[in-house]
């Protein structure tokens, strides 16, 4: 029996301690729980792959910085056709609807 009290002690020491602090976090005093990044280990990590593995951080580099960028696929055509280099504008006829339609 003594056990069983023992153990209940434990379950419920650690649900005050739990309480404790989440009211911390709510009030600012210590960091938010699942914070990625924020130890001081996931930084000696990453200084460590950069020696050991530099192409590892310019592929990182390279993805944020096209997610900057926000990177478009070229097409190779104008899509509205129009060249500026060569100074030309092609507009559409009202022709030309009806020929694709009738082509389809």
């Amino acid at each position: 029996m003594p056990l069983v009290w023992m153990v209940v002690g434990v379950v419920v020491f650690g649900v005050v301690l739990d309480r404790l602090f989440v009211l911390a976090e709510v009030r600012g005093w210590i960091a938010p729980r699942g914070k990625v990044g924020s130890g001081s280990a996931a930084g000696l990590f990453g200084e460590l792959q950069a020696l050991f593995a530099p192409s590892s951080q310019h592929t990182q580099q390279e993805i944020r910085s096209r997610e900057v960028r926000g990177e478009q696929l070229d097409s190779g055509d104008s899509p509205l056709g129009v060249d500026l280099s060569l100074g030309i504008a092609r507009l559409p006829h009202a022709g030309d609807e009806s020929d694709r339609s009738q082509s389809r």
